[in-house]
């Protein structure tokens, strides 16, 4: 006979990572920031005591919610003390060189022009993925398609840019 025991905390945030991930991510606008806050929420769970609370998962989303909101009045209060510029000096750009911001201004725009040749379907899965920071799980509510479909327009959508940003840099250093 199976065992009925429910899976740990941590394994929980395991299993859930890219769900708990994204659903930061829409709160806090940033990718880095979710990924520590999942990875703050694991944390947590392994300094969770014995007792397994009665939802497990909403837990962990009260956690990692929890755990946004504090690094939220964090900076809040970092921005009282700090003024902008002195905010903007300690977070100095390492590409700040005109040059630089040329190249990666150039490099955008051909992605942009990429993105832009692709297939209105590609182009809506390879956005909500690697810009929006959804799911396989929700693009597939989204668009109604299979979730096997979906990585293999993400895939050709990658692909796509990659070859295009390689030809434009290969034609120009000839």
């Amino acid at each position: 006979m199976a065992s009925c025991k429910s899976p740990t905390l941590t394994r929980l945030v395991e299993i859930h990572y890219e769900e708990l991930k994204a659903y930061i991510q829409r709160r806090a606008g940033s990718s880095f920031i979710a990924s520590d806050i999942v990875q703050e929420t694991w944390l947590r769970a392994a300094r969770h005591s014995t007792k397994q609370p009665d939802n497990p998962l909403a837990y962990l989303y009260r956690t990692a919610t929890n755990l946004l909101l504090d690094k939220q009045r964090q900076d809040t209060t970092h921005g009282r003390y700090f003024g902008e510029s002195e905010l903007a000096e300690a977070i100095e750009c390492p590409l700040s060189s005109p040059d630089k911001a040329a190249g990666i201004r150039q490099e955008l725009e051909i992605l942009s022009n990429a993105l832009d040749d692709l297939p209105e379907k590609y182009r809506a899965v390879f956005l909500l993925s690697r810009c929006e920071g959804f799911t396989m799980r929700e693009i597939a509510m989204q668009l109604d398609i299979k979730e096997g479909t979906i990585e293999k327009q993400i895939a050709k959508g990658m692909r796509h840019c990659r070859r295009r940003l390689e030809r434009t840099f290969s034609t120009r250093s000839e």
